[in-house]
């Protein structure tokens, strides 16, 4: 475990093997939370290995970095923006889309980002009767990372023995490489995940397949989805569906 600082960020880091210059600068620590009495400075030991380490791992700084003002709110700051352009998106005031009861938040879409990677905050709850992502569902060419930020997220693999759920809960990640058939079961009355996959994923399959929610919330109830729509969208994303 390594603490710069004595901060852990949810990290994903590409190219995987730039991590290595967190290790680095990082230290290995095995206590129980923080080492609260620790009096060293820590701002200049971590400068110092930073330093020492932009070289070795291609790390370019910018010293003469000026962070803007701080000013009012902006219309723009609940919109996403055009492809590679920079933007601010104030939490939770977002485009939002809904499928039946399944709410993506992107942060920002594969449209965005030249189809590298795409990052959604994916809501729901066991509150409503059936859920749209019920089903088997196998992405061929795109992983998932879910990190479970509140609620309980049943998680199903078909291998052999396809009865088994898996529980997750808040603190955890899940990673469902391509070509593996999951199912997913919103197991609390409020369940929010974060989903990173390195293209277009789950979130799209939601966005195209949903509607625009104008609601901030989830809703009290919802109604059926067009199922001819969903798996429409889901063979137009490469995405094979079963029933459980």
């Amino acid at each position: 475990m390594s603490i710069p600082l004595y901060q852990s960020p949810p990290s994903l880091v590409v190219p995987g093997d730039w991590v290595d210059f967190f290790r680095y600068v990082g230290e290995t620590y095995n206590g129980v939370l923080v080492p609260e009495n620790d009096d060293r400075d820590i701002k200049c030991m971590l400068l110092q290995r930073m330093m020492a380490a932009k070289d070795r791992f291609d790390v370019h700084f910018k010293c003469d970095y000026q962070p803007p003002e701080v000013g009012d709110w902006l219309d723009s700051d609940n919109k996403l923006a055009a492809p590679r352009e920079a933007y601010f998106l104030r939490a939770n005031t977002g485009p939002r889309w809904l499928l039946g009861g399944v709410m993506s938040r992107p942060f920002i879409l594969s449209s965005q980002s030249s189809g590298k990677f795409s990052i959604s905050s994916i809501e729901s709850s066991s509150s409503y009767e059936k859920s749209p992502l019920g089903r088997w569902l196998t992405f061929s060419s795109i992983d998932h990372c879910f990190i479970i930020q509140e609620g309980l997220l049943g998680v199903k693999i078909k291998t052999g023995d396809s009865n088994t759920w898996s529980e997750l809960r808040e603190g955890q990640t899940l990673v469902i490489a391509a070509g593996e058939t999951f199912t997913l079961e919103f197991g609390s009355r409020y369940v929010r995940v974060w989903s990173f996959s390195n293209g277009r994923g789950i979130e799209e399959v939601i966005q195209n397949a949903g509607s625009e929610s104008e609601g901030m919330v989830l809703p009290e109830t919802v109604g059926d989805w067009q199922e001819s729509k969903l798996l429409q969208v889901c063979k137009e994303l490469g995405v094979e569906v079963a029933e459980l």
